[in-house]
């Protein structure tokens, strides 16, 4: 439910449509998993051509990206967990209608949201969430003269995810030896 709520508070927050078809998914999860996971990736698809890219050095930029990535990951989380409806989801709903009068609060709200879902349902993995979280913002701000387009800015924040990425798996990883002269 946080995801949809999140999903619908965004469109309006951004004055786009687009972001109601979050409830396709939300509502074909209740029937099939898989069928939601596809309408997930159609959304996200829909996303991409309808929601204007920006620097993030710009409100409208930072805005449209912080609510854009939070509600895609917490929509994906409600398509991935399934649909539920409990004191914890009502209040948390609550929160982010109460912060959506105000861009930046509604920001702040989505952060904490997502870090919150994040260490309920994950534990540990939230820290290196917040850390990527942490130095993405670090990173952008050092960086401000260096990175002029979003493409840059795209880069350097997928970069250190996946840096914290393979930090969170690195006892999960298995490496293999391979020859690259084989013997015969």
């Amino acid at each position: 439910m946080i995801g949809l709520v999140a999903s619908l508070l965004t469109g309006v927050v951004l004055g786009k449509w687009v972001f109601a078809l979050a409830a396709i998914p939300y509502v074909l999860r209740l029937k099939s998993r898989n069928l939601s996971l596809i309408a997930f990736y159609l959304y996200v698809l829909v996303l991409m051509f309808y929601v204007p890219g920006g620097s993030i050095y710009t409100h409208s930029g930072l805005v449209t990206a912080v609510s854009s990535a939070a509600s895609v990951f917490l929509l994906l989380d409600d398509v991935l967990r399934g649909v539920r409806i409990g004191r914890r989801e009502l209040v948390t709903a609550a929160v982010l209608l109460a912060s959506a009068v105000y861009d930046y609060a509604f920001i702040i709200a989505l952060i904490g949201v997502v870090l919150y879902v994040s260490y309920t349902y994950f534990g540990r993995g939230a820290y290196y969430l917040a850390g990527w979280m942490t130095s993405s913002v670090v990173v952008i701000y050092l960086l401000r003269n260096s990175l002029v387009t979003p493409v840059m800015q795209s880069f350097v924040l997928i970069g250190l995810g996946l840096i914290f990425l393979i930090l969170a798996e690195r006892r999960d990883v298995k490496f293999l030896e391979v020859d690259l002269f084989e013997e015969e």
